[in-house]
């Protein structure tokens, strides 16, 4: 349990308050900070008689971080799922082999995590490659960027029979020459094999949201928005807080059709003593650059005639927004290309009104952008909400799907900064890295884990350390309405930081990717302990 009172020494503080950015000793009673400067005499008048002393040796020390876009539950699913990632298209094949020998026929398989951008010839699987592999189980592998599965014959033949009929609405069923199924889906066509998938039970849930817990607090991780939760889970999620069994602040963004019963949709802050919420409603728009279901203005540069997709026509969107606005939950809404960026702005503009108290709702990627767009997301106070280590993954394919003059458009994170707005940042986990310190590494360097390319991908756009962390914390807080508890290391706040092995500020910029967490603390207690 959390001491009573705590006297925190010898660590580079980064407060992330403009005010007092640096410190030399915090001072906490209870879950909240009650001295944030240099002079130790007056920390110390602060404490109870009877307090700890965590002398930590010269170690960094940074807010708690908030993960503004994450998945938990599917991050939890993803670490006991058959990881893809970085694998040719037979490596990804073999791989399935190898686990369908292991199992009983009729036994669902599920990965993630391929790309056919990496492979040679840069196409399309196919159903016949997972037949071979896995003949006797229904395969599910999602692409990446989870807006795309390639399935085999057996998961087909279990999935809704509308799969062999035109796509829904915002989706896509690839097809061979000769009509047959190609093995992929695309956007809302997913939904017709994941709805016959065995269900989640309760203890399920919880093994997943646990085993997720444990790798984000091990990441110097306090607060995480998760974007798609369902009255499942939070059902379980409220036990769970309940029984002490979950530390980590969780903020729920409703998924629409993840959710029953609307008349119970309403915003919840403070709950477990400040460890649960329920902030916000998730829409998305549209699909991703990778799955070219992106929804652009102009046609994909490398699919001539193709836009993309998107869910909602206008009258739709606005129907939704105006049913977040009578329940006061805030917007995050999925828009990557620049149509539905477009539209999001365009709707949200009409629903909000000039002097509307909602004006922090936020757009979910925002990657394309026009110019018009972008002023009228200053204007109306709008949040874009980037994940910068998808930025590792995308340089390999964004022009290929662009064209080189678009693609000034996109990823231009400065452009908000400069202008006086500010961005969030996240993982958008399991699709990219969980680790925040690969997210501030990207926006820094705005390039790969190994150097590449060496002067950066649109170089112009990069942040400063101060806004790349800013975006994990303070920014992140100020997006939740939450910037007097969290975000900062400062009297009132909740003690909420990562003990880190090295200088945010001051180590190499490929050290940045390498930064180890010593110790990630909530409420003044110790949640994750990987030593000195």
């Amino acid at each position: 349990m959390a001491a009573t009172g705590r006297l925190w020494l010898n660590g580079r503080f980064l407060t992330m308050d403009p005010l007092c950015p640096r410190a030399g000793v915090l001072a906490s009673c209870g879950p909240r900070l009650v001295y944030v400067g240099d002079d130790r005499s007056k920390a110390v008048s602060l404490m109870p008689p009877k307090h700890e002393t965590c002398d930590l040796q010269g170690a960094g020390v940074i807010p708690g971080l908030i993960d503004s876009h994450a998945h938990v539950l599917h991050e939890g699913l993803r670490l006991g799922q058959l990881d893809l990632h970085g694998l040719s298209r037979r490596e990804a094949a073999e791989k399935v082999a190898s686990l369908a020998g292991t199992l009983a026929p009729g036994v669902w398989i599920h990965g993630r995590g391929w790309d056919q951008n990496i492979w040679a010839d840069r196409s399309w699987p196919t159903a016949e490659e997972l037949d071979k592999a896995a003949p006797f189980n229904p395969v599910v592998l999602d692409r990446v960027d989870k807006h795309s599965i390639w399935v085999n014959s057996l998961a087909l033949d279990r999935a809704d029979p509308k799969v062999q009929g035109p796509a829904p609405e915002g989706g896509e069923i690839l097809r061979r020459p000769d009509g047959g199924l190609l093995g992929i889906l695309i956007g809302q066509a997913m939904f017709l094999v994941y709805k016959n998938m065995p269900p989640l039970d309760g203890r399920d849930r919880l093994a997943t949201q646990t085993a997720a817990q444990e790798e984000l607090l091990s990441l110097g991780l306090t607060t995480v928005m998760d974007c798609a939760t369902s009255d499942e889970d939070l059902k379980v999620l409220a036990a769970a807080y309940g029984a002490g069994q979950l530390k980590l602040r969780y903020r729920a963004y409703i998924h629409p059709l993840r959710w029953r019963d609307w008349d119970l949709l309403k915003p919840a802050d403070g709950l477990f003593g400040g460890r649960l919420a329920v902030d916000g409603l998730k829409l998305f728009s549209d699909g991703s650059l990778g799955s070219r279901s992106a929804w652009l203005l102009d046609e994909y540069a490398d699919r001539s005639g193709h836009f993309g997709s998107h869910n909602y026509d206008d009258q739709g969107l606005i129907e939704m927004l105006k049913l977040a606005k009578s329940r006061r939950l805030q917007v995050a809404i999925h828009v990557i290309g620049d149509a539905a960026v477009a539209q999001a702005v365009r709707c949200m503009a009409g629903v909000l009104g000039p002097e509307c108290p909602e004006r922090h709702w936020r757009l979910e990627h925002c990657q394309v952008v026009t110019e018009t767009d972008r002023d009228r997301i200053l204007e109306l106070g709008l949040i874009p909400s980037v994940q910068s280590a998808g930025l590792m993954t995308d340089l390999l394919m964004a022009e290929d799907r662009l064209g080189p003059v678009r693609l000034q458009r996109a990823y231009a994170w400065r452009e908000f900064i400069d202008r006086g707005g500010y961005i969030i940042n996240g993982s958008d986990c399991p699709v990219e890295t969980a680790n925040p310190f690969h997210g501030i590494y990207a926006a820094v360097t705005r390039q790969k884990l190994d150097g590449q390319p060496p002067e950066g991908f649109l170089p112009a756009h990069r942040l400063s350390r101060w806004e790349a962390l800013a975006g994990y914390t303070s920014w992140g807080a100020l997006a939740a309405f939450q910037e007097k508890n969290i975000g900062t290391l400062k009297a009132g706040a909740f003690c909420d930081l990562a003990v880190l092995d090295r200088d945010v500020m001051t180590c190499s910029e490929p050290d940045l990717s390498r930064i180890k967490v010593l110790k990630t603390v909530i409420g003044g207690e110790t949640v994750f302990d990987g030593g000195f």
